[in-house]
């Protein structure tokens, strides 16, 4: 009976269509920098966006954890993504990662240039964004001023560029030896109307913010920010991307390799939010726009995705 009823299933399995039988789930391991904050929020927000997609997550904190051979990684921040980029892993997306550290890797890692499964979703906001907040929010004001340590020429033309292309001029101070930061600060305060500030851990850091903020009230600017914290601190306005919004696009990036065993280009985050501090606006005598108007001028001229 029992060699029957084996002979019944090894028939049902030779006559059932393909697209019955279920795929093997594709296995991720995500790799964090750290624990909590963050994240935490990421990886938590990825759990849930992959739910009922035939996708295993292992979320683990330790890169010799990712075996040679593994098959995708998802590297959280930059201590993850350089712990896990010589890996033997097939697959790797760099996640919440400056685009200037994910360039490093690459030429630190050659062999992972040519490759359709090394990607990365960046931290940084796109430059054409950050210039459509300035023009929607600040419409009077032309002359930006930028403060800068490790940022390229190419990134800076870039800046310059797109602000031309929106009536604004880019004045830029390096910060070095001969020109410390207040120094460097206070000359771009005196012929700049608005100070952006760029993701650039050497100036805008824990221990400057708070200074670097009061000056520019001082003299009437304004302050272009990149994270929340920065406008509850007494920036003006920020644009940002939230934990959880690059982990949807992230889940997407997943389910592509999936299917296809490639990943995307690397690319900017496609979701986005503006915090505005009203309160500062008012100080400095500012109209302040709402920031769910600004969200949705600057995404419906740019063409993002909401």
């Amino acid at each position: 009976m029992r060699k029957q009823a084996g002979r019944i299933l090894v028939l049902l399995c030779l006559y059932l269509p393909l697209g019955c039988i279920q795929a093997a789930p594709l296995a991720v391991t995500v790799v964090l920098s750290e624990h909590g904050g963050p994240y935490q929020e990421f990886s938590d927000a990825l759990r849930e966006k992959l739910i009922k997609k035939n996708i295993y997550l292992d979320i683990v904190d330790e890169a010799d954890e990712v075996n040679p051979g593994q098959g995708m990684v998802v590297a959280v921040g930059m201590k993850a993504a350089a712990a896990v980029a010589g890996s033997g892993a097939r697959a790797i997306l760099n996640v919440l990662v400056p685009e200037t550290g994910h360039e490093k890797l690459l030429r630190d890692h050659p062999q992972r240039a040519a490759s359709k499964a090394y990607s990365a979703i960046f931290l940084d906001q796109p430059t054409e964004r950050q210039v459509r907040l300035i023009a929607a929010m600040l419409p009077g004001k032309r002359q930006v001023g930028v403060l800068f340590d490790s940022f390229s020429p190419d990134e800076l033309a870039e800046l310059k560029q797109r602000m031309a292309m929106h009536g604004l001029s880019l004045h830029e101070h390096k910060i070095g030896a001969d020109f410390p930061l207040h120094i460097a600060l206070q000359h771009i305060l005196d012929n700049s109307e608005v100070l952006l500030a760029l993701p650039d851990a050497a100036i805008y850091n824990s221990s400057t913010i708070r200074n670097i903020l009061l000056a520019s009230y001082r003299s009437g600017d304004p302050v272009i920010g990149f994270s929340p914290a920065y406008v509850k601190a007494g920036a003006l306005a920020a644009v940002f991307t939230t934990p959880a919004q690059i982990a949807e696009q992230t889940a997407r990036f997943i389910q592509q390799y999936g299917e296809t065993r490639t990943l995307p280009s690397a690319q900017h985050p496609q979701l986005f939010e503006i915090a505005v501090n009203e309160q500062v606006g008012r100080s400095l005598g500012l109209a302040v726009r709402s920031a769910e108007e600004l969200v949705q001028e600057i995404s419906a001229i740019a063409g993002d995705a909401r």
